[in-house]
């Protein structure tokens, strides 16, 4: 194994005083907006400029995702350190139509690391990764089989690549990613139905649990973890 970087990787787990039903998808996206008006001063939680109120088009060091009926809030680098700093017990949000507070906010604060494998390593897709915009995904339904597998991993490969830059992690040699099993899911995002895909991904990179990959991994897609 060639070390390649150590981020630090912060975990809120928030858990409510009351139960809430709805699905991950909707309930994720309900907490990031609660969270981004509540803390709209800050960039890192809505990815907003403050003085434009344009989207900032970077990898979100802040990502929201939902598992069990908690709210999960995740910080890379900078971000990881700040999120420890909050008081979630005192927040009173409004998430889709259910007022809540969180009971409870179990924090947890690790050094995530990245490398080069010597061996090809397996992760599980928790939730769908989005590859495939409007446009890209009209020109891969006209694929036969065989081309639509490349262009699939060929995403996955330049996705990964650009969440690794994002989080200011260089992978010196030539990055190989493939789909291991494969299911697909439609998904919403910002009003569109997107293609999701779930499954087992193979690598020669090293990463770490939670690490994301794809559009929209602040919503909470494309996160996975170790098989």
């Amino acid at each position: 194994m060639h070390p390649l970087a150590t981020i630090p990787f912060a975990q809120v787990a928030l858990r409510w005083n009351r139960e809430l039903a709805g699905g991950a998808e909707m309930r994720t996206k309900q907490l990031r907006g609660a969270l981004g008006n509540a803390f709209r001063d800050d960039d890192l939680f809505h990815q907003h400029d403050l003085n434009t109120g344009k989207s900032l088009y970077r990898y979100p060091q802040v990502q929201y995702r939902w598992r069990d009926g908690k709210g999960l809030v995740i910080g890379w680098g900078d971000a990881a350190s700040r999120l420890l700093a909050l008081p979630w017990l005192d927040l009173d949000l409004l998430l889709g139509a259910d007022p809540v507070a969180a009971d409870d906010a179990a924090l947890t604060l690790t050094q995530a690391r990245f490398a080069v494998g010597e061996r090809l390593a397996y992760y599980r897709l928790e939730t769908p990764v989005l590859l495939f915009n409007q446009d890209n995904f009209r020109r891969y339904q006209t694929l036969d089989d065989a081309q639509q597998r490349h262009e699939r991993n060929r995403l996955l490969v330049s996705n990964m690549l650009t969440a690794l830059r994002g989080l200011d992690v260089t992978f010196p040699e030539r990055l190989y990613a493939t789909f291991a099993h494969l299911q697909s899911q439609p998904c919403h995002y910002k009003g569109e139905k997107l293609l999701g895909l779930t499954g087992e991904i193979v690598t020669n990179a090293i990463l770490p649990d939670g690490f994301s990959l794809g559009h929209a991994v602040s919503h909470g897609f494309g996160w996975m973890t170790p098989c």
